[in-house]
């Protein structure tokens, strides 16, 4: 369980990294040149404060539901070295693909290399529906994300009251 103190640095980092991505989108970028490694897919920053609705690992393989369409907080994460010290509060035993270095890239990327930075939902392709009149495009990660609550993740053998 986590402490009160615990609790509270998760939150304001929810609310600090929002704002940020919003309203202050040079100094992310600035923020994360110092950005090095990519993601180890672990899981920890989807179950920050509380676990994302669209995050399902039920077949133990960690994934998003709406990855295509995740919002920029969740592709741009991790930002600092604050939220590395927030992600190890939920997984202290396994450490981030990402880390946080001064000056320039001093050996040269892996060939596995982080996504180019998102900062909403990705682009659509001719097959997708059209978005809804009136509707604006922003609004798809939102909406994305609270149709995961809704969505029933599939269940592990047994708990269905079937046998596999």
């Amino acid at each position: 369980m986590y402490t009160f103190r615990q609790k509270w640095a998760m939150g304001w980092g929810k609310i600090r990294r929002s704002f940020l991505i919003a309203f202050r989108k040079g100094k992310v970028e600035k923020m994360l040149e110092r950005r090095r490694g990519a993601c180890s897919r672990c899981g920890a920053c989807c179950k920050l404060l509380f676990n994302c609705p669209a995050y399902d690992d039920s077949d133990g393989s960690p994934k998003c539901l709406v990855y295509n369409d995740r919002p920029g907080v969740c592709g741009l994460f991790p930002l600092d070295e604050r939220d590395l010290k927030e992600r190890d509060f939920v997984s202290p035993d396994r450490q981030c693909g990402f880390r946080f270095e001064d000056g320039p890239a001093a050996e040269p990327q892996p060939v596995r290399v982080s996504m180019p930075l998102r900062w909403g939902p990705g682009k659509r392709t001719p097959e997708d529906p059209p978005d809804p009149p009136g509707k604006p495009k922003w609004m798809r990660s939102g909406w994305a994300v609270i149709w995961a609550f809704f969505n029933l993740k599939p269940k592990k053998n047994g708990q269905d009251g079937t046998s596999a």
